[in-house]
């Protein structure tokens, strides 16, 4: 089988989804099918460029040439690769900074004309969920238009996406999308090094010893944190129920912060005293795992109905991490979308929550996860 990944931008570590793309087609190479990666509208090169990430064959097109330039580009490219399968990895804003990707419908549908076409929706329109602003709305029901045009305009084999919310609000505007899995892009580490956090936390001058660090639990937060994150009525829970068991709370955070620099401030400015917070940076990849390894739960400013598309959280439950999660979001009585085998580690923070955390939650870790993903993508496509 020979696929090729149509995404927008592929710069490493810059992009979820160019993350995610690069991955899977790595993945199903390794599992025997033949792949390429075409961005076809990238943000972080200024001239095109070819060549091989990941042993995977890539073409990154900027921005910086002209629309026209670029689908006769890909179509050269396309035509000598010669594809059962085009796979768009489809985020509105990867093809238009605003998200109003018309240009991108002008190309793509000659571009996949007498090919296979799968979607990935790893996001959707904006603005359908409750009180959302009227701006929001009118970019979102144009938005909805262009992606129902993007539907007729290829005719996909095969839609996909990867949260409850999408699942939702797709089916609710009569499209029939079935749920694929993502997966995390920071591998478990073979061994978990010994007293990891007391080392960190001496280095940076938080001295702990190592009796002092084990009567701690830790909560843990990875990447990106949302600058509306609702923090108060979590941590005086995680409080209560760490209290009870006679420990002391500690919160830490590793990766980039994000816009959520200020909420985290005010956090650690309100929750002194008992709580141990600390920011420890962005780390390299064996270190995150070692990170995720060492905590007893993650936490996640992601909400109930998108957890299913956050890559942060498919990294925690990967290594085993129960994660909290304290955010509704904007599907009412959304269900939990995400692999079955990581369900249990997913903890809602509703009046059941200290009862749940109670339970013994922590799991093995999964180091095998994209290879399971990418076959159950290569066995659907196959079927």
């Amino acid at each position: 089988m020979k696929i090729t990944f149509l995404t927008g931008s592929l710069e490493p570590g810059r992009c979820g989804v160019s993350d995610y793309t690069r991955l899977l087609a790595k993945a199903c190479m390794q599992l025997g099918a033949k792949t390429q990666i075409l961005a076809i509208n990238d943000l972080f090169t200024p001239i095109k460029w070819q060549g091989e990430i990941d042993a995977v064959p890539s073409t990154r097109l900027p921005t910086s040439m002209i629309w026209s330039d670029r689908w006769n580009r890909a179509k050269r490219i396309i035509e000598g690769f010669e594809p059962d399968w085009i796979s768009i990895q489809f985020v509105p804003y990867a093809y238009h900074s605003k998200g109003i990707f018309k240009q991108f419908l002008s190309g793509i549908p000659e571009l996949t004309k007498k090919r296979k076409v799968h979607i990935k929706f790893h996001e959707i329109w904006i603005g359908d969920y409750p009180k959302a602003p009227l701006k929001e709305r009118l970019i979102g029901c144009l938005q909805k238009k262009l992606t129902r045009k993007l539907l007729r305009s290829v005719d996909p084999k095969y839609v996909h996406c990867t949260s409850a919310g999408a699942i939702t609000r797709m089916k609710m505007a009569n499209f029939s999308p079935s749920y694929l899995p993502i997966f995390g892009n920071i591998s478990v580490s073979e061994s978990k090094g010994q007293d990891w956090i007391l080392k960190k936390l001496n280095d940076a001058n938080r001295p702990v010893t190592t009796h002092s660090v084990k009567e701690f639990i830790w909560y843990g937060f990875f990447g990106s944190l949302h600058e509306e994150w609702p923090a108060r009525q979590i941590l005086e829970r995680l409080r209560m129920f760490t209290t009870a068991q006679n420990k002391r709370p500690g919160l830490l955070h590793a990766g980039i912060i994000g816009k959520g620099r200020k909420r985290w401030r005010e956090i650690k400015s309100n929750y002194t005293g008992d709580w141990l917070i600390h920011t420890l940076g962005k780390l390299e990849e064996e270190e995150i795992s070692q990170y995720l390894l060492s905590l007893n739960y993650g936490l996640t400013s992601t909400p109930w109905d998108i957890v299913g598309k956050s890559g942060t959280v498919a990294a925690m439950v990967e290594h085993g991490l129960p994660v909290i999660v304290n955010v509704e979001g904007g599907t009412p009585d959304a269900p939990l979308v995400i692999q079955d085998k990581f369900k249990p580690l997913i903890i809602k923070a509703d009046e059941r929550l200290l009862q749940n955390m109670r339970k013994p939650l922590k799991n093995e870790p999964t180091r095998n996860n994209k290879e399971i993903v990418a076959q159950q993508f290569l066995d659907q496509l196959a079927s």
